[in-house]
């Protein structure tokens, strides 16, 4: 510490000159405003702003509910063992309307022998139901269009009676402008569908309502034109094991001159069975007219589920990396059924 000159008077200079206000030479008189100060040696930077404590926070981060983009699946696959379920298929064909459906037959409780189990996407799924509730004021049941042409992944956790483990599922949702434009551009094929090729369980679904006889030529051959640009554009290849599903089959299976092999399986079967690994054939009314008391709501969706439950060799987990998708799967975790 140290001693400098100082005054009561205001606007005195002494401390900055040592001449006093009122012109009294301090070597030979006193003055009664006149005292020493004391001051630290330290020298302060009048420019350096002073240092802001960090405060501490115990807040945790909460899961917003929303869909995922393929770049934020790593929040889910990091803390559970996923299986990634790829669902393609043309406009208005059911794909947003089975995962609408999936979501609606957990509100009452188990369905035939699955129990919901957790997710943490449910405003994600709850966005695609709202159209077939009450609340949306529709007349008829209907689901919410995918907009974008980016696949959105919602997460599901089911149970199923006789197996210890519970399943996590990652179900994809795609515009089905996205599968119309890559049915002719390998740009698009390429660069939107590249994560097909990661998926566990791959599912195209074809409009049953279109393989009336108005529509029948128009809906296969555009089936058959995205198969073989998938297949072209090294999409699809020998390894890929295809479940074909025919929506609405509510409306089809009636339909007088239909015939399912000969019209659908059998042309499927005849392209392409050389060129993929495996092809399987099913049929769904995720959501039936509600004057058909033939089919319930979510007809074909039990099957749907079953799939993910057969057991298989444990497969070793893995990272997965796209520079295509300008995304990275960090510890995609596949686990085998218990």
């Amino acid at each position: 510490m140290s001693e400098v000159k100082a005054c009561k008077q205001v606007g005195c200079p002494i401390s900055e000159d040592g001449k006093c206000l009122e012109g009294i030479d301090l070597t030979k008189d006193t003055c009664t405003h006149f005292y020493w100060d004391e001051v630290g040696d330290e020298k302060i930077d009048d420019e350096e702003e002073p240092a802001i404590p960090t405060a501490t926070t115990n807040r945790t981060t909460l899961f917003s509910g929303n869909e995922l983009q393929l770049t934020e699946i790593t929040t889910v696959t990091q803390k559970y063992g996923c299986e990634l379920i790829i669902i393609l298929g043309d406009l208005d064909c059911g794909k947003t309307t089975l995962l609408a459906t999936i979501y609606d037959l957990f509100q009452v409780g188990d369905f035939k022998g699955y129990t919901f189990a957790g997710s943490l996407t449910q405003k994600g799924f709850e966005v695609r139901s709202h159209l077939a509730r009450v609340a949306s004021g529709s007349n008829e049941a209907d689901t919410e269009r995918t907009k974008t042409l980016e696949f959105r992944i919602l997460h599901i956790a089911i149970k199923s009676e006789g197996h210890a483990q519970i399943k996590h599922l990652l179900l994809s949702d795609v515009s089905g402008e996205t599968i119309r434009q890559a049915r002719s551009s390998a740009k698009i094929m390429k660069e939107q569908l590249s994560i097909v090729k990661q998926a566990d369980h791959l599912f195209y679904i074809i409009d049953g309502e279109q393989l009336l006889v108005a529509d029948r030529v128009k809906t296969m051959l555009n089936t058959d034109l995205f198969f073989q640009n998938a297949i072209n554009n090294g999409v699809f290849n020998k390894n890929t094991n295809l479940n074909i599903l025919i929506s609405k089959w509510d409306k089809l299976k009636n339909a007088e001159g239909f015939d399912m092999d000969k019209m659908v399986i059998e042309k499927i079967n005849n392209r392409f069975a050389n060129q993929l690994g495996n092809i399987t054939f099913s049929v769904i009314a995720a959501r039936p007219g509600e004057d058909d008391a033939e089919f319930d709501l979510g007809y074909g969706v039990s099957e749907f589920l079953s799939g993910f439950f057969i057991k298989s060799e444990k497969i070793k987990s893995q990272n997965i990396s796209n520079a295509n998708l300008n995304t990275q799967f960090d510890k995609f975790k596949l686990k085998e059924d218990e």
